[in-house]
């Protein structure tokens, strides 16, 4: 097995292990599909021992840096088009972390002080469960997709399975908010953009940090 299938390994390994504990420090829901979302890229790579199967491989360092701006202008501009009148992002975190057991995401900022907690959300959200999701739309299902069909079609079919488990969280808001985190957010904003960045570099890289920064920066400003 090549270095990068064993940073990979490692990398979901301690991912996964870090789910329970996390859990049980946080006192929050138990993320189940970030299970999935790190499972089945990791079989697949372990299978045919290639990580850029799961879009794990490197790019040159300029084409992150151009890609990931691009993506990252992306999701704030799409932000700053819906949130300021409909407080979609807003209501969203309201909901997550008034729950009795809010999602370990975002749990860290009812547990600890706003600096410890925001750092503890960055690090855990980057590294496991927003991993979790580049990993498994952004990274293998969409590179198995384009494999089967032009690349267009490939990331706007990822975009769309992407909503699908995001319509849990999209009934918990009123109706107008969920339709806009279901279509504006998830489906045009991570999905297809983070998909472009994604299918573009054949990495999940800027997709990953623009979702990490960008749900920072919501968080920051939101809560």
């Amino acid at each position: 097995m090549k270095t990068l299938e064993i940073i990979f390994t490692i990398w979901c390994l301690l991912a996964l292990a870090s789910l329970v504990p996390v859990t049980i420090l946080l006192e929050g829901s138990f993320p189940i599909f970030t299970v999935l979302w790190i499972l089945v890229p990791l079989g697949v790579v372990l299978k045919t021992k290639d990580a850029s199967r799961a879009g794990f491989r490197l790019i040159p360092w300029r084409e992150f840096v151009r890609v990931s701006a691009i993506n990252l202008a992306g999701l704030l501009l799409i932000a700053l088009l819906l949130e300021p009148w409909s407080h979609t992002y807003q209501k969203l975190l309201e909901a997550a972390l008034s729950s009795r057991t809010p999602d370990t995401t975002f749990a860290w900022l009812l547990r600890y002080p706003r600096v410890p907690a925001l750092g503890g959300m960055l690090f855990y959200s980057g590294l496991v469960t927003l991993f979790g999701e580049e990993l498994f739309f952004r990274g293998w299902l969409l590179q198995a997709l384009k494999k089967r069909m032009s690349t267009p079609w490939a990331v706007a079919l990822q975009a769309l399975c992407f909503v699908i488990p995001n319509l849990l969280a999209a009934f918990l808001l009123p109706a107008l908010q969920g339709a806009l985190y279901a279509l504006g957010y998830t489906w045009l904003a991570i999905g297809l953009v983070g998909g472009w960045a994604a299918s573009r570099t054949d990495s999940i890289w800027p997709s990953l940090f623009s979702a990490t920064v960008a749900n920072f920066v919501f968080v920051v400003l939101l809560v």
